[in-house]
């Protein structure tokens, strides 16, 4: 299997050449990564101890009560949070690769991203990961939804012990949140989201909403806030990037 699987990535990269996300050169030259291993080194992964809410790290003896200086000053209606790297040049190269353009192999790398990153598959065990949504017009004009993709990346690393559950929809086309200043992004996705006719609560035990990235927790929160509408008063989040 691992001689066939070999094959058909050397014969794709001949016919649909791609990029290490960092470093730009041919995919798949390390065998089993799709970036460079050497490349992976350099992406600033988090890990020790983080803030309960953004999972940014922080630097104090291991302790998992903590809570970063911009998350005192939020009100996020999320219980706590987990992310894998943060967002410096490298991070955000990776991002845009995933977002932008449609770069999805890239997260065949989940599993090695997930070995850099203590009890992030465990802070996921038992839970449905819930891709934060798209709206119907700005996905059709994209092609798909990166968090939907960061979801089912996470189910195939992690197996039975998660689900994936598509239950939210985007009510209100909104503008994208980045180039607004933090004041204005809680206003601009308030109310834009619900959930999905016939989402049957009664076997839903643990939310871990997924994003792409963390930034002020706006999107997040609004999502939460759907949840806490419907009674579902404990959700958890879970992004690949923090910035």
């Amino acid at each position: 299997m691992k001689l066939l699987r070999r094959i058909k990535d050397e014969v794709m990269d001949v016919f649909f050449p791609g990029d290490c996300p960092v470093c730009g050169d041919p995919p798949k030259m390390d065998e089993g990564h799709y970036a460079c291993k050497a490349c992976l080194d350099q992406i600033a992964w988090v890990g020790g101890s983080v803030c309960r809410f953004c999972g940014i790290g922080m630097h104090a003896i291991e302790f998992q009560g903590l809570t970063c200086s911009n998350c005192r000053k939020q009100e996020h209606l999320f219980h706590r949070g987990k992310c894998m790297f943060v967002l410096d040049v490298i991070g955000k190269q990776i991002i845009h690769e995933i977002k932008y353009h449609g770069a999805k192999d890239v997260l065949d790398d989940i599993s090695h991203w997930l070995d850099r990153c203590p009890g992030y598959r465990e802070f996921l065990v038992g839970a449905h990961l819930v891709p934060v949504p798209l709206h119907r017009r700005r996905e059709s004009k994209r092609g798909y939804n990166q968090s939907l993709w960061i979801a089912k990346a996470l189910k195939k690393d992690l197996g039975s012990a998660v689900e994936v559950g598509d239950f939210m929809k985007r009510v209100r086309n909104t503008s994208t949140q980045t180039k607004l200043e933090k004041k204005d992004r809680q206003k601009n996705v308030k109310n834009a989201f619900a959930l999905k006719p016939g989402v049957c609560l009664d076997s839903i035990y643990k939310i871990v909403l997924i994003d792409d990235v963390f930034t002020t927790g706006a999107t997040l929160n609004a999502c939460t806030q759907a949840w806490n509408d419907v009674g579902v008063s404990h959700v958890q989040i879970a992004t690949l990037g923090h910035g």
